[in-house]
């Protein structure tokens, strides 16, 4: 007598109980329809491929293909043997194979500023929600990086080691890049690369900033200091929201606007002008902080001075951070998120279908979001 093959009990999404007989309509499983589908429980000594998930289900390997790809006409039945057998034999996609059949490689590159910064940090995480989604992987090229090299982004393009790119900064300055960007989908999320013709999804960092002044004139402020990161920083928003402070000056010539550089935007930096503003400008009567950190570290020095917030200072922040929320700070909301996932759907949309143009430029609305602090 030959040894029993072990069967395996199993339930078929839906609900039936099976003991291995897996019958599919119009064909045949193993030797014939409804017979007993064995599957030895190891297969030791080899790397299982496709043509072996085929054997030992009695599909076809065409039928088995359509299932590792995605494609939804493959039964209930037959996507369920595939399923038990592939965990039965340890089988792994060849990502390197796939990545010759298809021409893509499964890899988007995200060229952001800094990832630790909470405006892209939060991109990032709604454009990864959705790579995940679609089965991408993320490469993070940060430009602030020491080290890092402009050349990363025409090497990657040039070897065609990603299937797409999602600018969330304007590379310096990036019409070195226009040839090289041409032959590779491109999504943008950095509204000064609006003339370079790349479709794009962006917040209106010129009309939050403006609206932003608009409150806090409108809630009696007259001496508005607006913070901003040096002149030379490379995010682009830092220059548009400088382009603003001035274009709102010129309008309001009964408010004055005082800019204000600053190295970073951290609460304790935050919490040091805050002191140095009580002490040096006790007529200012608001600030615009351009983050919402800041503006909880000037909150934290109004306080320890025993300054009324907004009586006498008027504070707003910048992007609705959960800190905000905690310490009740007005704020300008830019709902970044939302921004990163757009963004990735639309980049999505070009790789699968090149020249698609639907939809090309998406505006994120900002919203002002009144708390205690105005």
């Amino acid at each position: 007598m030959g040894t029993a093959v072990p069967e395996k009990t199993a339930t078929i999404p839906g609900g039936e109980e099976s003991t291995g007989t897996v019958p599919l309509p119009g064909r045949s499983v193993g030797r014939a329809a409804g017979a007993r589908w064995r599957v030895p429980w190891t297969h030791g000594g080899f790397m299982a491929n496709i043509k072996d998930i085929a054997r030992e289900t009695g599909l076809s390997v065409a039928t088995v293909s359509r299932y590792l790809n995605g494609h939804p006409y493959v039964s209930r039945e037959a996507r369920y043997a595939i399923e038990l057998t592939i965990g039965e034999l340890g089988y792994r996609p060849n990502s390197s194979a796939r990545s010759l059949r298809s021409g893509r490689t499964g890899r988007i590159m995200v060229v952001v500023c800094d990832v630790s910064h909470p405006f892209y940090s939060n991109l990032v995480a709604g454009a990864g929600a959705v790579a995940t989604e679609f089965g991408y992987d993320l490469l993070i090229q940060q430009t602030c990086a020491a080290q890092w090299n402009p050349d990363r982004i025409t090497e990657l393009t040039a070897t065609r080691a990603v299937d797409g790119i999602l600018l969330a900064t304007e590379p310096a300055p990036w019409r070195e890049f226009a040839d090289a960007l041409r032959s590779i989908p491109v999504v943008t999320c950095d509204q000064a690369m609006e003339g370079a013709g790349y479709p794009r999804v962006y917040i209106d960092h010129h009309q939050s900033t403006i609206d932003g002044l608009s409150h806090l004139h409108e809630r009696g402020a007259r001496r508005i200091v607006c913070f901003h990161a040096p002149e030379t920083d490379r995010c682009s928003s830092n220059r548009i929201r400088i382009t603003a402070y001035k274009t709102f000056a010129e309008t309001h010539p009964g408010v004055a606007i005082v800019p204000q550089e600053v190295p970073d935007d951290l609460v304790e930096t935050g919490y040091t002008l805050g002191l140095s503003l009580h002490r040096e400008h006790p007529e200012v009567d608001a600030v615009f902080t351009g983050s919402d950190d800041l503006a909880a570290g000037i909150l934290l020095a109004a306080r320890e001075q025993g300054r009324t917030v907004p009586e006498e200072l008027r504070i707003l922040g910048f992007d609705d951070q959960p800190l905000a929320g905690v310490m009740g700070i007005s704020t300008v909301r830019q709902p970044v998120r939302k921004m990163g996932r757009r963004s990735l759907r639309l980049l999505h949309a070009l790789i699968q279908r090149p020249g698609h143009t639907g939809d090309s430029v998406v505006h994120i609305p900002h919203t002002l979001v009144v708390r205690q602090t105005t």
